[in-house]
């Protein structure tokens, strides 16, 4: 492929021209951007627009996966209830599509997940509603099914899940279809891209994997037009920045594998399960962090670490999870805080 040089150069004529055709896309295509899944933490935390991309990171156990699906889910329920035309991509490459549908399913209340997944249905009616609602959502899944041999599993690599999402833009339903938002779970789960040169270090091949698959979803967020969220796994305890601190939020460079991935991504925040390093019940604080309050079963934590050409960054805010893992914000505990930290 030859280098045309109109698509990289431009002189100043050129770039006033693009940045104004820019703000008016901006302005038309406002309804477009994805917002952010706790409403009345939206005044905070900027919606996503098309073409940009958004990382949550966690470490393990800490609600990454459970964050995204519900941030998706909401984002389908919004454009079911919008009328708009277009769909959720939803992307894992560890959980089955069935054990998918099922949190889902108990994520509209449709029962407890742990007895779903067993086949248990205690409310026959509440199970029928709440399968109707996902079956009636807009979004499209991309990922493995049970009984799937690794042979198939190993073909989900990036470059193959883009062939994918064309196909169900352009071929999948009986009309083009737009993507109206991609959610990926996660960055470090996703299988060595055979498309991509990889060298004999294994360490060496992973972390040059992340920084290619973070550069291919920038792209992808343009080539499709859309909002992109990808989770992403933080490092373990001893290497986390926040290890020492009494809330052991993730940092800017606690990315596993690499720092290239906060480096590129326009916004990023981090999320903490306060039960993952407390035992319900104790008390989290003390002197030295001038708060203290005593740990819940269900509290998440969510920090707010790069909002690109924006000027809210840094405010961590607790939420709250219900046993059917929506999230709402904990308002009455940021003002306890707030309150003791003054």
């Amino acid at each position: 492929m030859s280098l045309d040089p109109k698509s990289f150069v431009f002189d100043a004529p050129t770039g006033i021209e693009r940045s104004r055709e820019n703000r008016r896309e901006m302005q038309e295509n406002a309804h477009l951007a994805l917002k952010f899944p706790v409403e009345k933490l939206r005044y905070y935390f900027h919606p996503t627009m098309p073409g940009k991309v958004t990382v949550v990171q966690a470490q393990s156990h800490n609600f990454k996966t459970e964050f995204i699906n519900f941030w998706a889910d909401r984002a389908a329920k919004e454009l079911a209830d919008e009328t708009r035309r277009g769909v959720i991509i939803k992307i894992n490459v560890e959980d089955a599509i069935e054990g998918l549908i099922e949190a889902d399913i108990a994520r509209q209340g449709g029962g407890n997940l742990q007895d779903i997944s067993m086949g248990i249905i205690s409310d026959e009616s509440e199970f029928i509603r709440a399968e109707t609602i996902v079956g009636s959502l807009p979004v499209v899944h991309i990922g493995e099914s049970m009984g799937m041999d690794d042979s198939n599993a190993a073909l989900l690599y990036l470059t193959n899940i883009f062939k994918l999402i064309d196909y169900v833009r352009k071929s999948h339903f009986a009309e083009y279809t737009p993507i109206a938002g991609i959610f990926i779970d996660y960055i470090q789960a996703l299988p060595l891209d055979p498309e991509h040169k990889t060298t004999r270090n294994m360490q060496e091949t992973r972390r040059s994997q992340v920084m290619h698959d973070m550069d291919r979803i920038k792209h992808a967020a343009k080539y499709f037009e859309c909002p992109v969220i990808v989770a992403a796994q933080s490092k373990q305890n001893e290497d986390m920045s926040s290890s020492k601190r009494a809330i052991k939020l993730p940092e800017y460079w606690d990315v596993q594998e690499t720092s290239y991935v906060p480096q590129r991504t326009d916004f990023m925040y981090s999320l903490w399960m306060e039960k993952m390093h407390y035992s319900p019940g104790s008390m989290i604080g003390g002197r030295d962090d001038k708060f203290n309050y005593v740990c819940a079963e269900n509290r998440l934590w969510i920090k707010c670490l790069k909002h690109k050409k924006y000027r809210n960054v840094g405010q961590a805010f607790p939420l709250r999870v219900d046993e059917n893992s929506n999230v709402t914000y904990d308002k009455q505990l940021f003002e306890h805080i707030s309150k003791m930290e003054k």
